[in-house]
């Protein structure tokens, strides 16, 4: 059998193998295998389509909308330590510019030093993508000055209006929850150029998640509706949660998240002490298909959940450095270090506590 060299491979093949990925770092990595991979595989639009900064299409022109895209990767070093990783985010602002480290949970910039990633040695595996939408009103030109997102999260003069931190993505629009606790949806196809809010909101939304090719929300008593596509309107789906506030002062944030293929309800509790609130616990609900009831999730296996400011999900606890299993790692505040939640005996762990660092490892930059 005649061997075939990469650089023999027809055009339409290789379409084919790059379309196969939507990440803008597994396109860039592809497209370093030589020279005739990187004349043939392009960074087109439809293929890295809401990878970059990008503005949302409105009818009003002095209204901006910036979409703000981030993605959540898993690292890993192939010639020490393959099995476990480093989970890390970033954000790019077009495909000619570099790509720019973020707080995995805060989202905050990080500033680090000048050394680079080298992509071709290092494991790189995507885990999901993020959205932040920022809403600028009273604009008096046709464009917002380019400095302002010059980089992620740079302070400037004009702060947006509103910001979307809750944000799904599902057939070419988005749903965003606004401070006004609404959904409202963007189109970006059929030359749309509205926001529309979401029909038959009678209660407020703390949450949105693309879950099994549906859209979903939950109210802030943690009910869950679906977003019905042909009508935009919140349809309910479950009742709220039986949550019991004994022992808290309030329920601070309540969250949707995957766990196990099931959709489930997470509430961040805290408590108030000398004027000030605190993060204290959480509860991890999931619908009982059998019961038609919410039932408590008392563990959560192998998996520890992951709750950033606009994203929630679950990882596999032995594929991270450090990284306990049956817990929550969360951000409570932007002045606040990052802390984790063991379910098993209701404990918080500070990073800021010396002897627990190596269970935040997962978060550090020690394979730059």
């Amino acid at each position: 059998m005649e061997k075939t060299e990469w650089s023999d491979l027809p055009e339409e093949l290789l379409d084919l193998i790059a379309n196969r990925y939507s990440s803008n770092i597994d396109v860039l990595r592809i497209r370093s295998i030589c020279k005739y991979w990187r004349s043939t595989v392009t960074m087109s639009k439809e293929r890295l389509q809401f990878r970059f900064n990008r503005y949302l299409p409105t009818s009003n022109k002095k209204i901006k909308a910036h979409l703000f895209p981030t993605t959540f990767f898993r690292i890993t070093l192939p010639s020490s330590c393959p099995n476990n990783g480093w989970l890390i985010r970033t954000s790019q602002a077009s495909k000619y510019r570099k790509i720019t480290l973020l707080s995995p949970i805060s989202g905050e910039l990080i500033i680090h030093s000048h050394q680079t990633l080298d992509l071709l040695k290092v494991g790189v595996s995507e885990i999901r993508q993020s959205y932040k939408i920022n809403i600028f009103d009273g604009l008096k030109d046709e464009k917002i000055p380019s400095y302002i997102f010059s980089n992620y999260d740079m302070k400037y003069d004009k702060t947006p209006s509103d910001v979307f931190y809750r944000v799904a993505f599902l057939d070419n629009m988005f749903f965003a929850i606004n401070r006004d606790k609404k959904i409202w949806c963007c189109k970006t196809r059929d030359g749309s150029r509205s926001w529309t809010k979401i029909n038959n909101q009678v209660e407020d939304f703390s949450d949105i998640i693309l879950h099994m090719g549906r859209i979903y929300a939950v109210d802030l008593k943690g009910a869950t509706w679906w977003i019905s596509l042909s009508q935009l309107s919140a349809v309910q789906q479950t009742p709220s949660t039986p949550l019991d506030y004994y022992n808290y002062d309030s329920c601070e944030d309540t969250r949707l998240v995957e766990y196990c293929g099931d959709l489930c309800i997470v509430h961040q509790l805290s408590v108030t002490k000398h004027y000030i609130r605190r993060t204290v616990g959480f509860k991890v609900y999931k619908m009982d298909e059998d019961l038609a009831k919410w039932v408590e999730v008392s563990s959560l296996g192998d998996k520890a959940l992951i709750v950033a400011w606009d994203s929630c999900f679950t990882v596999v606890a032995s594929e991270y450095h450090g990284c306990l299993k049956n817990a929550i790692y969360f951000f409570y505040d932007y002045g606040e270090n990052l802390k984790v939640f063991k379910l098993d005996d209701g404990s918080i762990i500070e990073m800021t506590d010396i002897s627990s660092q190596s269970c935040f490892h997962m978060f550090s930059l020690s394979f730059l």
